[in-house]
C-alpha cells in the first residue's frame, strides 16, 4: 500500500492538502484489514491510483532508495572514522605505557648509578602527564621529522662492574632484576 501511495510532504504545496492525502491513504488501509463492505472498491481505487501514476511512482521510489544509499553510506563512513578513533586511542595508549615503563627503566638506572639522570623529555612526560606531552612530543615530531630521538649515555661506576668477577655477586643484572621486583 505505502508502495503505491509514496507520495512525500514536498510533493504537496500546503500542509492541509498532505495530511488529507494521508487521511485518504489511512482510510483505505482500515477499510481493507477491517474488511468492510467498500474494500473492494478501496483495492480497485488502489491498482487505478498505480496504473495512472506509476511513473511517479518508480520516480519517488528511486529517490528514496538514493536517499538510503546515501545514510547507509554516511553510516559507513562514519563506523570508520569511529574505528579510526579507537586505533588512534589504542596506539596512544601502547605510547604512553611504552613511556612509563622507559621512565620506570632509566630512574632505576638513576638509582643504581649507572645514569647521570632520567632523560629530559621523560621527565617532562611525567611532569606534565603522560598523555598531553606524548600528544605535544608527536606534533612536535610530525613537524620536524629530521629530529632523532637520542637516549642518554648509560653511565659505569667507578671500576665497572664485571659480570665475569666471581667476587663481585651483585652484578648489573642482579640490580636490574632486584629493581623490577620491587
Amino acid at each position: 500500500m505505502l508502495k503505491v501511495f509514496n507520495k512525500t510532504q514536498t510533493d504537496f504545496t500546503t500542509l492541509l492538502e498532505y495530511n488529507d492525502y494521508l487521511e485518504e491513504v489511512e482510510d483505505i488501509i482500515y477499510s481493507i484489514v477491517h474488511e468492510e463492505p467498500n474494500a473492494e472498491e478501496c483495492k480497485g481505487k488502489i491498482k487505478a491510483y498505480e496504473e495512472n501514476h506509476r511513473t511517479e511512482i518508480v520516480i519517488r521510489q528511486s529517490q528514496r532508495a538514493d536517499e538510503e544509499r546515501a545514510i547507509q553510506d554516511q553510516i559507513a563512513a562514519e563506523q570508520r572514522e569511529a574505528e579510526r578513533r579507537k586505533r588512534d586511542i589504542q596506539e596512544e595508549e601502547k605510547a604512553i605505557a611504552l613511556t612509563k615503563r622507559k621512565f620506570k627503566q632509566e630512574s632505576a638506572e638513576v638509582l643504581l648509578g649507572e645514569r647521570d639522570e632520567v632523560s629530559a623529555a621523560l621527565k617532562a612526560a611525567q611532569m606534565q602527564g603522560y598523555r598531553n606531552e606524548l600528544k605535544r612530543q608527536r606534533e612536535g615530531r610530525q613537524a620536524n621529522a629530521a629530529t632523532m630521538f637520542v637516549s642518554p649515555r648509560v653511565r659505569e661506576p667507578e671500576g665497572g662492574i664485571s659480570k665475569r668477577d666471581p667476587a663481585n655477586k651483585l652484578d648489573r643484572e642482579f640490580y636490574r632484576k632486584r629493581q623490577a621486583a620491587g
